[in-house]
């Protein structure tokens, strides 16, 4: 193999597993089938063997895994650009977390597509045999990202962490996919979700409770 051969391998490689899981993406929301019959449709769709789909993706967690890194990365993206677009001198020190709650719900870090896709990830990591400790493992992978994120985001309000980092985003990224998922579930609009309970109350509470200021006065 030529030393230019491999970048392009591994060119098509990436542009091979990022077809799989943008079909993947696709499918979970609506997907009540078993795992393995997912990966298999999956295979047919992106006109594989089952040799090269096993190249991309060795086993179906690691498919699963694949998914769910992606969504945690677009979710870290844009509690990023919710953070970088606000700006804190167009509200009191009193108005600052509610105002940055709702800065962080209309950058809509989650959909109800995402959603649902990190729900089925989950049911079908489950029905693999899969424990939570290794369903979370993805997620700790993505733990520096999803923190310079959220550092960010409490800077604006001139706050740093005082809980461990980790439980502190864990917690925010929980609270907010329940309170997410209850408030389309009850038929309201999701773009309207900055006028939830969670926004205008919890979340605030949550950012003010896990932290504390940076500065005085």
């Amino acid at each position: 193999m030529t030393a230019e051969a491999s970048p392009r391998i591994e060119a098509t490689r990436r542009a091979g597993r990022a077809r799989v899981i943008t079909l993947a993406r696709i499918k979970l929301p609506t997907w009540n089938g078993a795992l393995s019959e997912l990966t298999a449709e999956l295979r047919e769709d992106a006109g594989l063997s089952d040799g090269a789909f096993r190249t991309l993706f060795p086993t179906d967690r690691d498919l699963l895994r694949a998914v769910d890194d992606e969504l945690l990365e677009e979710i870290a993206q844009r509690v990023r650009a919710a953070a970088e677009r606000f700006d804190p001198a167009q509200h009191t020190d009193e108005e600052l977390p509610h105002a940055l709650a709702v800065a962080l719900a209309d950058a809509r870090p989650l959909d109800w597509s995402s959603l649902n896709i990190r729900l089925r990830v989950r049911l079908l990591a489950a029905s693999t045999g899969a424990h939570s400790e290794e369903v979370l493992a993805s997620e700790r992978a993505f733990l520096p990202t999803m923190l310079e994120a959220f550092e960010l985001l409490l800077s604006r309000i001139h706050h740093r962490f005082t809980w461990s980092p980790a439980l502190g985003v864990r917690v925010v990224i929980l609270t907010y996919e329940r309170s997410f998922e209850s408030w389309i579930m009850s038929g309201r609009n999701e773009q309207s979700f900055a006028e939830s309970s969670y926004i205008k109350h919890t979340l605030p509470e949550l950012l003010l409770g896990m932290s504390a200021p940076t500065r005085q006065g």
